[in-house]
């Protein structure tokens, strides 16, 4: 299968968004639940390393590790997708 198109590295934010830290912060001040880091579906990252750091912050906070995991590069040999797993 054929892909047109390059992937970006890392998008630029968006003027006014907020990133998923910021998210889950702002939402533990409001709620003071037992954990301050919670993922959540919906959640996007301007970066593979912005979303590395917030999981890895969710993961101490559980008690467990994360590790990067499979990567795929698409036709113009270019990272398009990364996993990020438990450790």
């Amino acid at each position: 299968r054929i892909r047109i198109g390059r992937a970006p590295i890392e998008r630029t934010p968006c003027a006014g968004s907020v990133c998923a830290l910021e998210k889950t912060l702002r939402g533990y001040a409001e709620k003071k639940t037992d954990t301050v880091v919670v993922p959540t579906v919906g959640y996007n990252f301007d970066s593979l390393g912005e979303a590395y750091d917030f999981y890895n912050l969710y993961s101490w906070e559980i008690g467990f590790g994360i590790r990067y995991g499979k990567s795929r590069l698409n036709v113009e040999r270019i990272k398009c997708m990364q996993e990020i797993v438990c450790g």
